[in-house]
């Protein structure tokens, strides 16, 4: 995969798109990206395999890239795919190759096929279409990335595909700076792949290779780098997981000397964009009308640009790095991540408050010796406040102040101050207050298996985001629809009717909303029997472990989530006479206490005129498990999972034996 700063997208047909460092952060399951005959066996060659039964395989992937002191560049690219069958001519029908139009421009050398019998038929240039990119077209006024869309023509399967095709940046996005990385393909089949970088000798680049190792040679006031790699075999679906805390892509390259360059850079960038306009003034004025301290004001500020202005999924870099200024963000009522923030920073800043860009990447460990913007995908905001970092992240738009969502939790990011050089920080690992979840069904049994009640659910934390988020983008007139979707991804499996639902946009409290509930066999009800096994109207947990499943250990520290507390309670009347069994003593199933230093299990039955009551109880206590205990987590949810199963036999008058009464 090839990733760079003032490059654009390059989409191989085969595996998912490549990523432009300036919008993506590299994979830790990188992808392909171009080639030039093998001189040596390189030392990362994996093992050949029988590669008949592929869909395609690439023979050879090159890409080869120059960098001027300016940071400009130009990117070739060179492919040869083998079509081995029908799957493989779907995969590589339409290649798409992604660029930012104001500043790149894109150039096919080819594109043909070769028959079996040596004849050639090349694409015409009428076949290759520009379009924008499905992202600029959900925001046209805010990125210019485009996509070339070249339909192949005369694939059939045992046909060779060629393609070379070069990318110029002719407008770089920080003139005399440039960054790139590269990661080797580790999950399809390419038996030769290499990378070149040709940059100026005299100017200071740092290039780090993670696995492959380069040859270097200097020619011409040019420095010469040249990797070759090879990956010939899946990987073994069976092997033992790889820890990824310490992933770093094949290649970096990068002409930042230290994180505080990077963090200058942006804050420049920025700096024009946060005027306080009269129309800014105004707004935060009126947002905070009534506010008697600095907490009050940032919450009434945050949760406007949350919830109002609309977020543009365009990541940090895609199609630009410079904000919008605040303005113009607030007149268009919308924004990609680092638009809001500057809009949020702008209105704090009105009412006397700083607040500094924090840049982060969602999904990949990261590296701090090597500074780079392409580490990064996205920006959220921090307010110092009462000597504290105050976290916020206004694209979430339903995450209250202070709380980040789980792929932004425990991360390293860099945060960029107002009145001192930018400096890399750890975002918080938990919620600033505990999670919690509760679910109440109350209901009746009738004598024909009928269940009939209601279900109350309130959640705050990440449950409470997701539930919020869901009503949020669903119209009243539609919501019964989406609870009954909710109560069937919970298992219940009867209909609901009639939602209460609560303020949806008062972000800072719990969410909550209720439904009524009717099943009309409830259970494994079967009307051939006077007795009828049940269990407790309650959702699973979902840290199950389903009984002969198999899990392998992993690599690091297993995930538990936020710490804090679910509870699930049911309530059911059984029909009037009705008993449960066993019969001699009628006691209801044994109460379960699991207690471990990082959560807890407890659940109660009683069972009391005719009303069969449970009371389930998960408290997370840690995020995170010490891999050590792995062995002990997995009886945890062994013995979590044998309680949830549970049921009792119920039925009317004294039993007289298995299923009759």
């Amino acid at each position: 995969m090839v990733v760079y700063g003032q490059s654009p997208q390059v989409r191989p047909a085969f595996g998912p798109p490549e990523q432009d460092t300036a919008s993506q952060p590299a994979s830790p399951q990188p992808k392909p990206a171009p080639v030039f005959p093998l001189k040596s066996e390189p030392a990362s060659v994996k093992k050949s395999t029988d590669t008949s039964k592929e869909a395609l395989v690439c023979d050879k992937l090159s890409t080869r890239l120059r960098e001027e002191s300016d940071g400009t560049n130009s990117r070739e690219v060179t492919a040869r795919f083998r079509i081995l069958t029908d799957a493989g001519v779907k995969a590589m029908a339409v290649l798409t190759f992604t660029y930012t139009a104001s500043s790149q421009q894109m150039e096919f050398g080819y594109v043909r096929v070769i028959k079996p019998d040596g004849s050639v038929v090349v694409t015409p240039d009428y076949n290759i279409q520009d379009l924008p990119a499905e992202v600029s077209r959900d925001a046209p006024m805010y990125s210019d990335v485009h996509e070339k869309h070249v339909a192949v023509k005369g694939l059939g399967v045992g046909d060779t595909l060629e393609y070379k095709v070069t990318q110029r940046t002719i407008k770089p996005d920080i003139p005399g700076q440039f960054w790139y990385e590269y990661s080797f393909e580790s999950e399809s089949i390419v038996l030769d792949e290499q990378l070149d970088l040709d940059i100026p000798a005299d100017k200071s680049v740092r290039v780090t290779s993670a696995d492959v190792q380069p040859t270097v040679t200097t020619s011409a006031g040019r420095k010469l780098y040249h990797w070759a790699s090879a990956n010939r075999a899946r990987p073994d679906p069976d092997a033992p997981a790889k820890s990824d805390k310490n992933w770093k892509p094949s290649v970096q390259v990068t002409t930042f000397d230290n994180w505080q360059q990077v963090g200058a850079w942006y804050a420049a960038l920025q700096k024009e964009s946060l005027a306080v306009t009269p129309a800014i003034q105004a707004k935060a004025a009126a947002l905070t009308k009534g506010a008697t301290n600095d907490e009050q004001k940032v919450g009434a500020i945050f949760n406007d640009v949350a919830l109002h202005i609309h977020y543009v999924g365009l990541e940090f870099g895609i199609g630009r790095y410079q904000p919008h200024p605040a303005d113009d963000v607030l007149s268009n009522e919308y924004g990609d991540c680092k638009d809001k923030h500057t809009l949020l920073a702008a209105m704090l800043k009105a009412v006397g408050i700083d607040a500094w860009p924090a840049i982060i990447s969602s999904d990949r460990p990261f590296d701090p010796s090597t500074p780079s913007p392409a580490q990064f995908d996205h920006v959220i905001t921090v307010v110092p406040m009462a000597g504290k970092l105050l976290w916020m992240d206004s694209t979430e738009e339903v995450a209250p102040v202070g709380v980040l969502a789980e792929g932004l939790r425990d991360k390293r990011v860099l945060v960029i101050p107002t009145d001192k050089p930018a400096y890399l920080e750890t975002t918080p690992a938990d919620l600033p207050l505990p999670r919690s979840f509760r679910v109440e069904v109350n209901g009746s049994l009738s004598e024909q298996g009928q269940f009939s009640g209601s279900i109350s659910e309130t959640a705050n934390g990440d449950v409470g985001m997701i539930f919020r988020s869901a009503f949020r983008q669903v119209p009243p007139a539609q919501w019964n629809e989406l609870v009954q979707r909710i109560a069937s991804s919970e298992t219940f499996g009867g209909e609901t009717s009639n939602p209460q639902v609560g303020e949806v946009e008062q972000i800072d409290q719990p969410f909550h909303f209720s439904f009524n509930y009717t099943r009309e066999k409830y259970f494994q009800w079967d009307d051939s029997y006077a007795a009828h096994w049940i269990g407790p109207p309650m959702p699973l947990f979902g840290n199950e472990l389903i009984p002969g499943a198999k899990e392998e250990k992993p690599a690091d520290d297993p995930e538990l989530g936020a710490t804090g507390e679910t509870v699930f309670r049911s309530t059911l009347q059984l029909p009037f006479g009705w008993l449960m069994a066993p019969p001699k003593d009628m006691t209801p199933p044994r109460n379960m206490d699991l207690i471990r230093d990082w959560a807890e299990y407890h659940s109660t039955y009683s069972f009391l005129d005719g009303v069969f009551i449970v009371e389930r109880r998960l408290m997370i206590k840690k995020t995170k498990i010490p891999l050590e205990d792995w062995e002990a987590w997995l009886s945890f949810r062994k013995s979590l999972t044998e309680d949830e199963i549970t049921q009792i036999l119920v039925g009317p008058g004294k039993p007289k034996g298995k299923h009759r009464w």
